[in-house]
């Protein structure tokens, strides 16, 4: 099951805790906090809840466990004082896995078959993720995404990036670096991923940086 990771995760086109969660997974309760300095979306507010429905949608054999923007742009955002969040995190699921067992060695499987699939999808292999990435800014299409691969390893699991374009509801055309997490944490699947605009070449090793510590936090606070 977990050797086969279907890549139709990645399609999430609309992006996306301040206090720890516990969340259920089985006989494991694992905690989630949102990195320092991002919020959670509050459901009870309109365009938070409305931001929660749309990314549910996106991924309907994922099981959504938290959503978190950046601080200072969710209250503007609310306030109408920007119209886009542009940094934001997401954890997730399968649900077909939210109650099994998920160890390194399954992760480590699933990260090899991820790489195999970048290397498919990208055709021929090129030396470094960030040649990958150049290549792709000059050939993906408004509202498509390439994978990038495997971007670095974790005793956990690996962090896999994607650049995507899509148009927002404001008209906007966005470029995005998306990158995940795919891990055991706890012997359960998670996904923790992290999305940001896409600046230059230095933004991939900035958002992996960013993303390794959210990572270590996301372990220390569950006992790893």
């Amino acid at each position: 099951m977990f050797g086969r990771m279907t890549l139709s995760l990645l399609s999430v086109l609309v992006p996306a805790i301040a206090h720890a969660a516990d969340v259920s997974m089985g006989t494991v309760t694992l905690k989630m906090s949102p990195p320092a300095g991002y919020c959670e979306l509050d459901p009870t507010q309109a365009g938070d809840k409305r931001m929660l429905d749309a990314v549910r949608a996106a991924v309907p054999g994922n099981d959504l466990l938290g959503i978190s923007a950046d601080c200072g742009e969710l209250r503007d955002w609310r306030a109408a004082k920007r119209p886009l969040l542009e940094h934001m995190t997401q954890y997730q699921t399968m649900k077909q896995a939210r109650t099994i067992t998920f160890t390194a060695a399954n992760a480590a499987a699933a990260c090899n078959d991820m790489r195999t699939k970048g290397d498919q999808i990208n055709k021929d292999t090129l030396p470094s993720i960030k040649e990958n990435l150049s290549k792709a800014m000059k050939q993906i299409d408004f509202h498509g995404q390439t994978l990038l691969g495997v971007t670095a390893e974790d005793p956990n699991g690996c962090y896999v990036s994607l650049v995507q374009r899509f148009k927002a509801e404001t008209g906007k055309e966005i470029t995005q670096l998306n990158m995940f997490f795919m891990g055991s944490i706890k012997d359960r699947l998670v996904y923790l991923y992290v999305m940001a605009p896409y600046v230059n070449e230095r933004t991939i090793d900035e958002l992996l940086a960013f993303h390794k510590t959210n990572t270590a936090a996301l372990k220390s606070a569950n006992g790893l």
